[in-house]
């Protein structure tokens, strides 16, 4: 989003909070090398946020930091990517998560599983909601005379800590899958894992295109997601690889097309729905051809823009 301002050309700030220091040049080195398309001046939002005419908080932190740290008339926006009091229990992280809601910030939804939340849940009503996209730029079908073979093994992104991210229930559903399939090799990025029953790859973290090479290798993509949508399942589609993913009506919200596999979280029938996969011999010919995805992130940046743009012809104070 800050990439599609930027082509607009609007000079753009990162503000970094950081309950423990003032220092962002610590964090500047990886901003710099992760998102080099992105050019914006890089500072602590620790003192305050100024001189700046509209400020976009990115979750339900940022919000807070945004709500108590303006100075002067600026037009304040959140940028909301999941329904995060979701993210906890029921207590006192999960009452100040969803009071990010009512600080007075002009809300830009992404997807309609945020949109519907924030209404059904916290009785808000979004100033826009932009759709989801798939970059397409990075995640594609490679040449056949790059990839080593025939495709082959599943993937699955794991974060251990992030409960939402189904870690617990994928290990099960893989050492079943595992007992199904024993010559499929499992790889693992993201968190590397250890103490598991079966074999695995573990890749760690990746670089995009790396990880792109890795989703053309591998026949299907365990892709697990309690809340919104996770990224990585059109991500797949894009590059062949079919995603298996817990079914879930929210997460059903905001993916199109019929190539993904749904099923009811439980290890064995995660298990068999990877099995199917692998299995199915008419689906792996046609994973030699691009499923159906979202072309990019062109119309979100611009309706983003849109907004921020047309709220600041008149800058008016939060």
């Amino acid at each position: 989003m800050v990439e599609g301002l930027e082509r607009r050309g609007h000079r753009c700030t990162l503000f970094l909070y950081d309950v423990n220091s003032d220092d962002v040049t610590c964090h500047e080195e990886v901003i710099r090398r992760c998102w080099p398309g992105m050019k914006a001046t890089i500072k602590s939002a620790t003192p305050s946020i100024q001189g700046i005419d509209a400020v976009v908080a990115s979750s339900w932190q940022t919000a807070h930091v945004v709500a108590s740290r303006i100075a002067g008339p600026v037009r304040c926006f959140y940028f909301v990517q999941d329904y995060e009091p979701y993210f906890y229990p029921r207590g006192s992280l999960y009452t100040i998560a969803e009071l990010s809601y009512h600080l007075g910030l002009g809300i830009i939804a992404l997807g309609d599983m945020v949109a519907t939340q924030l209404q059904r849940e916290s009785g808000v009503a979004p100033a826009t909601t932009v759709p989801f996209g798939c970059d397409t730029e990075v995640y594609r079908i490679l040449d056949e005379s790059r990839m080593p073979g025939p495709r082959s093994g599943i993937v699955f992104y794991a974060k251990r800590s992030t409960d939402r991210r189904g870690y617990m229930l994928a290990k099960l559903a893989l050492e079943h899958f595992h007992e199904m399939h024993p010559d499929e090799e499992i790889h693992v990025y993201g968190d590397r894992v250890d103490n598991w029953r079966i074999p695995v790859t573990n890749h760690g973290s990746l670089p995009p295109a790396e990880l792109n090479e890795l989703y053309n290798r591998t026949r299907a993509g365990l892709v697990m997601s309690f809340t919104n949508i996770s990224l990585a399942a059109e991500e797949l589609l894009a590059a062949g690889c079919v995603p298996v993913l817990n079914d879930s009506v929210m997460a059903r919200a905001d993916l199109p097309g019929e190539n993904a596999v749904w099923a009811r979280p439980t290890p064995a029938v995660l298990a068999s729905a990877l099995s199917s996969v692998v299995d199915d011999q008419q689906r792996a010919a046609a994973s030699a051809a691009p499923f159906r995805v979202r072309p990019g992130w062109t119309q979100t940046q611009a309706m983003v823009a849109d907004l921020i743009e047309s709220a600041c012809k008149g800058v008016l104070s939060r």
